[in-house]
């Protein structure tokens, strides 16, 4: 459900972007403001590209969350309270934590809306040290740095 449910947001994210691209050239002057004279064939191309759309959105969300493991040694108490301080030095706020893990969301509204409310970091704890698990780019800046920073 989760992975469908972010499917639906970066299809309407996508086409949002490129009517506002179109409004822009629109308005700036580039191209006349009849869809005839944006598009080749017209209203007939608008489905090819929220087609086009839809096949980029269904995949994108397999592309852009990863799990990463974060191999550690060290008490875990310790650890916890090391995690808390590096991600609270990234704007990143505590939202929950178990005996199985933490999460974490980003500070601020202008941060949640540029990932789409998609900003949730999950760790989990494991044998070997724990598992991240977000966006892409977030976990691979953020358990390098972790890794890292406990490491030392």
């Amino acid at each position: 459900m989760k992975y469908t449910i972010r499917a639906i947001k970066y299809f309407f994210y996508f086409a949002f972007f490129a009517t506002a691209i179109i409004l822009a050239l629109v308005f700036i002057g580039i191209v006349e403001a009849d869809i005839n004279a944006i598009f080749e064939h017209g209203y007939d191309d608008l489905w090819k590209i929220a087609a086009f759309f839809g096949v980029v959105a269904a995949v994108y969300p397999n592309l852009a969350f990863i799990t990463r493991q974060v191999s550690i040694d060290g008490e875990r108490n310790t650890i916890n309270e090391d995690i808390r301080t590096f991600m609270r030095e990234r704007r990143y706020d505590l939202e929950s934590e178990d005996a199985e893990g933490m999460t974490f969301r980003i500070h601020g509204i202008a941060g949640k809306l540029s990932k789409m409310y998609e900003d949730r970091i999950t760790i989990r704890w494991n044998a070997e040290g724990f598992t991240m698990e977000g966006l892409r780019k977030d976990i691979l800046r953020l358990a390098t740095g972790l890794e890292t920073t406990l490491q030392n």
